[in-house]
C-alpha cells in the first residue's frame, strides 16, 4: 500500500507499507490456490496479440501452424473487446478456446463443438461446449438457433472435405452480415487418406472454386450461370497457405459508372453519344460550368497552363 506523507523529506512524497502489502499479496495467492480452476483470475501480462499469447501459454494445450497466427489477428481483431459470438468445430484439448476467450474478452460468447464427448469436462462457465457431428445439419442449426447465429466461425474440427462442406453450407445461413468463416487445415484437401488429392472434385477447395464463380453471377451472360444465394452474401474469399476465410456481406448487383471529360472519339471502339449516359452528361456538363474550371486551375495551375497551351496548338 502507498501512503501519502505530508510534510516529509521522503522522496516523491510516499511510502510503501510493506507489512500491508505482503498481507494483501498473501492473501490473493490463498484465493488463487484454494479457488475452484475455472473461477481464479489467472496473473498475466496483457496480452500482446495472438500469437504472444500462443508462446507464452499457461493453460491447457494448443496445436497450431504458427503461419496461421497473422491471419488470425487480422480477421478476429476488429471483433475484439465486442458482444460477439464465436463457434469453434473441433475442441480438441481445449486450449485455443480460452486463447479465442482472452483474445476476444469477456463480452464475447465462445462456443465449441466435438465429436468426443471428453470435451465436456473442459466446459466452464464462460466456454460452452457441446457434443455432435460437424456434418450434422440438424445438430448445427439447433446449435445456431440456441446462439442466436454467430459472427465467426472456425472450423478446425475432422479436415474431412465432405464435412468442411456440409458444416459451411449448414452454417453460412445462420452467420451474420460482415461475419468471417474461417476453415484450416486445407492442405488435407490434398491428402488421399483424408478423402482428398490434386484436381479432386470432392474437395473443399474445389467446392471453394465454384463459389468464386458464384461470386461473379452478377456479370453473366449465360442462361445456366445465374446468381444465387452464395452470390448475394460472399462478401470476399481471401485463401492462404492451407486457410481459407469468407467473409458474408449482403450484396446487390454491382453498378459501374464514368466520370471525368473523354479524350477521344469513343470509348472502347463506342461511339461517345452511345457511351456516354445521362448521368455522366450532366456530370460533364458541370465540369464545364466556370466555378468548376476555377476551381481545377486553382488546384492545378500548371496543368491548367499545358492544356490551354494543347488547345492554341491544334490546327485549324
Amino acid at each position: 500500500m502507498l501512503r501519502k506523507l505530508v510534510g516529509s523529506g521522503a522522496a516523491n512524497g510516499y511510502l510503501v507499507d510493506v507489512g500491508g502489502f505482503v498481507a494483501h499479496r498473501r492473501a490473493w495467492h490463498r484465493h488463487c490456490l484454494l479457488a475452484p480452476y475455472h473461477h481464479r483470475m489467472r496473473i498475466r501480462r496483457p496480452t500482446r496479440g495472438l500469437r504472444w499469447y500462443f508462446d507464452h501459454n499457461d493453460g491447457r494445450l494448443i496445436h497450431k501452424w504458427l503461419h496461421y497466427f497473422p491471419i488470425y489477428q487480422q480477421y478476429l481483431e476488429p471483433y475484439r473487446g465486442k458482444k460477439v459470438t464465436m463457434l469453434e468445430i473441433g475442441v480438441s484439448h481445449g486450449g485455443s478456446l480460452q486463447m479465442w476467450r482472452h483474445h476476444l474478452g469477456r463480452r464475447a460468447t465462445i462456443v465449441g463443438i466435438d465429436l468426443a464427448p471428453r470435451v465436456l469436462e473442459l466446459a466452464t462457465p464462460d466456454l460452452h461446449i457441446h457434443v455432435g457431428d460437424q456434418s450434422d445439419p440438424v445438430f448445427l442449426g439447433q446449435l445456431a438457433a440456441r446462439y442466436g447465429g454467430f459472427d465467426i466461425v472456425l472450423d478446425d474440427g475432422s479436415h474431412l472435405p465432405e464435412h468442411q462442406i456440409a458444416s459451411i453450407t449448414a452454417l453460412w445461413p445462420h452467420l451474420a452480415v460482415g461475419g468471417v468463416y474461417i476453415v484450416e487445415d486445407l492442405h488435407t484437401n490434398y491428402w488421399s487418406n483424408y478423402h482428398g488429392g490434386r484436381g479432386s472434385a470432392d474437395t473443399f477447395m474445389a467446392w471453394l472454386y465454384e463459389r468464386i464463380d458464384d461470386m461473379h453471377a452478377f456479370h453473366s451472360h449465360d442462361d445456366d450461370f445465374q446468381v444465387n444465394e452464395w452470390t448475394r452474401s460472399i462478401g470476399a474469399v481471401h485463401v492462404f497457405d492451407s486457410v481459407a476465410v469468407l467473409t458474408k456481406a449482403d450484396r446487390t448487383a454491382p453498378v459501374d459508372r464514368k466520370t471525368g471529360r473523354p479524350s477521344f472519339d469513343d470509348v472502347q471502339g463506342i461511339e461517345l453519344d452511345r457511351a456516354v449516359d445521362e448521368e455522366h452528361r450532366k456530370q460533364i456538363e458541370r465540369l464545364g460550368r466556370p466555378v468548376a474550371r476555377i476551381r481545377r486551375v486553382c488546384r492545378d495551375p500548371r496543368g491548367a497552363a499545358r492544356r490551354v497551351a494543347t488547345r492554341f496548338k491544334r490546327p485549324s
